[in-house]
């Protein structure tokens, strides 16, 4: 029975430790996060704060996929409280004001919630619309400031990009509204301070719903009530991209260690820099091709995959020109026999579900031993601390979008291949769908550039 926290601008580290002892803390949720747990009956998922500008967010189904497998799962503050009045009606429990604005529709929209922890480079944090404008209101009422100079803060907040809107950029850019208004602003950041125990809304919420849920601990006397269930999540149909993600993203040998890395990503990592993948690639796509058979070697393998090929109508003579240009670069449709061509073709055209995807999910013949496995889990982890501080650096904190040349030219010098039709071709012999697939997937690990480029003598232990 483990309570799992994913929090980040809504509330400290430490006040998140104190309010709940016992509660694991994660950074703010993305894509797969909620998933990757491997929860179950009798756990607790308290979401907070998650990705909304700077990556995938965390779905619907991934938490109706929870709710469904008896996982409780509380949303307040942030993304969550969004989350909650989204899915109330499954079963998610939502704590707090900011959840009942949603639910009341005082708010709309996604981005109320968003803030963001400062960076390196950007020394304060942001501010979430909807502590802005609870603030606002208790000045207003306090009489710090009138409402029509409330309103025109509120305006000029909005008007701000959300990694930028804090405390001195909004005094900044009121000022250059006007000088009364600066000051208004300058006054307000004062009020907000003296009064952060009731007028930071986010950090409000979240204790509540932290103390809230300490309080049920075991021993505590203060059990929770039943949720209003509208419809259960177990009644509605698992789709097929539920199915997917359960399987892309249930936790791994290597997940122990970081928690934050999906299977997938393992995968990719290693269809990118593995040197043996084309050849773990190649017999996964002839064993799938040649059926239920087990041959024992390759060549046996290699004559099962042709003889289920030419049942299909697929054969080296009724292939038509077209497609042997499609799949084989100029110097491969010259060179070998036509049964090694045969096979190519078959190999880089294989599909295993109808779509352009070779495959889906992680297949189990496609991992390597857990050792090899956990390593690889361990470089992507590493390639995301990169990829996160090399976003502090560029402007607004965000990752510079690297341009397909360099993807490419990274591509080519690790795979030790030529012209496009080369590379295009290596790519489809990793398992990738096309260049192109495979240029967004080695994007995220473009930072091992710089790691790789640092002379040995340099690297001190």
């Amino acid at each position: 029975m483990t309570v799992h926290v994913f929090v980040g601008a809504a509330l400290d580290a430490d006040e998140a430790r104190a309010a709940h002892p016992g509660a694991v803390l994660h950074p703010p949720a993305r894509h797969g996060d909620l998933l990757a747990l491997g929860t179950g009956p009798g756990d607790t998922v308290v979401l907070l704060d998650g990705i909304q500008s700077h990556g995938t967010p965390v779905s619907h189904e991934e938490i109706l996929d929870l709710l469904a497998e008896d996982t409780r799962v509380v949303g307040a503050a942030g993304f969550g409280a969004l989350r909650a009045a989204e899915l109330w009606p499954y079963g998610m429990r939502g704590i707090g004001l900011v959840f009942g604005m949603f639910v009341q529709g005082t708010l709309d929209g996604d981005a109320e919630v968003v803030a963001h922890r400062p960076t390196h480079t950007h020394g304060h944090p942001t501010l979430a619309l909807v502590t802005l404008r609870w603030t606002v209101a208790n000045a207003v009422t306090d009489r710090i400031l009138d409402a029509a100079t409330g309103d025109t803060l509120l305006d000029l907040a909005g008007s701000m990009h959300s990694a930028e809107r804090c405390w001195p950029g909004l005094i900044r850019l009121a000022g250059e509204h006007a000088a009364p208004t600066g000051e208004a602003a300058d006054a307000l950041r004062a009020y907000a301070r003296r009064t952060r125990s009731t007028t930071d809304l986010q950090r409000v919420d979240s204790l509540l719903a932290l103390s809230w849920l300490a309080q049920e601990a075991p021993g505590s006397a203060a059990p929770s009530p039943p949720e209003p269930l509208l419809v259960p999540a177990w009644f509605l149909a698992p789709t097929s991209r539920r199915a997917q993600w359960r399987r892309t993203f249930r936790p791994t040998p290597g997940a122990r260690r970081h928690p934050g890395v999906r299977a997938f990503d393992v995968l990719r990592f290693q269809q990118l820099y593995a040197p043996d993948f084309p050849a773990r690639y190649r017999g996964f796509a002839l064993h799938r091709i040649a059926g239920h058979q087990l041959p024992v070697g390759e060549s046996e393998l290699e004559t099962c995959a042709l003889e289920s090929a030419a049942r299909a109508g697929i054969t080296a003579d009724l292939l038509p020109a077209q497609a042997w240009e499609h799949w084989l670069t100029p110097g491969e449709r010259r060179s070998g026999t036509p049964w090694h061509r045969l096979l190519t073709l078959l190999v880089r055209s294989f599909r295993s579900a109808p779509g352009d995807a070779p495959f889906h999910g992680v297949p189990a013949e496609l991992r390597q031993a857990d050792a090899v496995w956990a390593a690889s889990t361990s470089a992507v982890a590493a390639v995301d601390r990169l990829g996160e501080a090399a976003a502090g650096t560029g402007p607004g904190g965000r990752a510079r979008r690297i341009p397909v040349s360099e993807v490419r030219g990274h591509l080519r010098e690790t795979w030790g291949s030529g012209g496009p039709a080369a590379l295009e071709a290596a790519a489809r012999d990793r398992g990738f769908a096309s260049l192109a697939e495979a240029e967004e997937a080695a994007r995220r690990f473009m930072p091992l550039r710089a790691v790789r480029a640092v002379p040995a003598a340099d690297v001190r232990p």
